[in-house]
C-alpha cells in the first residue's frame, strides 16, 4: 500500500469511527451544507416576510398531550415519537421532542391571545418558522429534521387555500424548483366513506386503504352504496389533471354525494390559482395521513419524485387545542431536501436565487 493510501484508508477508519460516536439518525451540516441551508433559510423566510409572515421560534419540549389532543399523532405516528417523563420530583408530565411545528405555532397563537380579529379585511394571522422536529425512524433515514414551515389562522377557504398555494409557488419559484402538484379535499371521500355507511373507525381505516392504493377498498364501497358506483369509481380510481377533469368529477359527485358540493367548490377554486401560477397538478382522492386532522384541501408538491413541500387545512385544530374554532391551514418543508434539491446561485445572480 502507497503512503497516500495507508493515509486515505486511515482517514476511512477515522470517519467510520467518529459516525458511530453521533447518535443515529441525527443530523449535523458541515460548512458547505451550513452555506446550502443558509441560504434556503434565508430565501424562504425573505418570501414569507413579503407576504406577511412573522417569524417564530417554539420549545424543542412540548406536552405530549397536545398532539394526541389535536388528532396529529395516529397510532402509528405515536409510536414514532421520542417521548419521556419530564422528572420534576416525583410529580411530571409526559412530554415529546417536537414531532412537527404546527401544533406548537397554534398552541403560542392561543397562549398569546393573538386570535385573528373578527371585522372587514384580511383577519389572518400569518406566522413563519424555521426548527428542528424530531421522528423515529427505523434504519438509518434521518430522525431530526429541518422543518420550515407557515401557518394561516384565520382565513377560510377558498381564499386561505389559494393564499397558502401563491406562497408556495412563490417559494419554489425563488429556489429555482419548477414544480408539479398533487391535490386533493379531505371533504370529497369524507361524503363518499359517509354515503356508504362507515362508522368514523371504519371511515380512518377506509382512508388510510386508500392512501395506500388498496384497490380493493372501490369495490367494497361501491357495494356498500351501489347508485353511488359510478362516481366512486372515479373518485377513487381515476386520477386527473385540469379544470376539465376537476369539472367532471363535480358532475359525477353531485348527483350522488351533493354534501360534497361544498369540498368541489373548494377544490375547483384551488385548481384555478394552480392554473393562474402555470403548475401542472394531479387530482388525487388522498395526499396526506391523519384523516382526522385535515378538513379540506391537501396537496404535496413535488420536483421529479422528490416532495418539496406538502399542507393542507386544518380548521378543527385551535378548538382541539382548547380554544375557539378558526379556520387555518399551512405547509411544510423539509429545508435540508429543499437545499438539496434547489440549483446553485452563480455570483451573478445576487445570490438570492431571485
Amino acid at each position: 500500500m502507497t503512503p497516500n493510501g495507508g493515509e486515505s484508508g486511515r482517514a476511512t477508519e477515522a470517519g467510520a469511527a467518529a459516525e458511530m460516536l453521533r447518535s443515529r439518525g441525527m443530523r449535523e451540516l458541515g460548512p458547505e451544507e451550513m452555506r446550502r441551508f443558509r441560504r434556503v433559510e434565508r430565501i424562504f423566510l425573505e418570501v414569507t416576510a413579503e407576504r406577511g409572515h412573522r417569524e417564530i421560534r417554539t420549545p424543542t419540549l412540548e406536552p405530549l398531550h397536545l398532539f394526541t389532543a389535536a388528532g396529529t399523532l395516529s397510532p402509528q405516528l405515536l409510536e414514532r415519537v421520542y417521548s419521556f417523563l419530564d422528572w420534576d420530583g416525583w410529580s411530571g408530565e409526559r412530554v415529546v421532542l417536537r414531532p412537527d411545528g404546527t401544533v406548537p405555532a397554534a398552541r403560542w397563537l392561543l397562549e398569546q391571545g393573538d386570535l385573528p380579529p373578527a371585522g372587514d379585511g384580511d383577519p389572518a394571522v400569518r406566522l413563519s418558522y424555521v426548527e428542528p422536529v424530531y421522528r423515529f425512524v427505523p434504519g438509518d433515514g434521518d430522525r431530526e429534521q429541518w422543518q420550515a414551515g407557515v401557518e394561516i389562522f384565520g382565513l377560510g377557504a377558498p381564499e386561505g387555500d389559494g393564499d397558502l398555494l401563491e406562497l408556495g409557488a412563490a417559494l419554489l419559484r425563488a429556489l429555482g424548483l419548477a414544480p408539479r402538484v398533487e391535490l386533493a379535499h379531505a371533504g370529497i371521500l369524507r361524503s363518499a366513506l359517509r354515503a356508504a355507511a362507515l362508522d368514523s373507525r371504519q371511515q380512518l381505516a377506509a382512508y388510510d386503504r386508500v392512501l395506500d392504493g388498496d384497490g380493493e377498498i372501490t369495490e367494497e364501497l361501491a357495494a356498500a352504496h351501489p347508485a353511488a358506483a359510478t362516481a366512486l369509481r372515479l373518485l377513487l380510481e381515476v386520477t386527473g389533471e385540469g379544470t376539465g377533469y376537476v369539472a367532471n368529477l363535480r358532475a359525477a359527485l353531485l348527483p350522488v354525494l351533493p354534501d360534497s358540493e361544498p369540498a368541489l367548490a373548494e377544490l375547483a377554486a384551488a385548481a384555478a390559482v394552480l392554473d393562474r401560477e402555470g403548475i401542472p397538478y394531479r387530482v388525487l382522492p388522498a395526499t396526506a395521513r391523519n384523516f382526522e386532522y385535515y378538513t379540506g384541501l391537501t396537496f404535496r408538491a413535488l420536483a421529479g419524485e422528490a416532495e418539496c413541500l406538502a399542507g393542507g387545512r386544518y380548521d378543527g385544530l385551535t378548538e382541539a387545542l382548547g380554544g375557539p374554532a378558526v379556520p387555518a391551514s399551512g405547509f411544510g418543508a423539509d429545508l435540508l431536501r429543499l437545499a438539496d434539491l434547489a440549483p446553485a446561485v452563480s455570483a451573478a445572480g445576487g445570490g438570492s436565487g431571485r
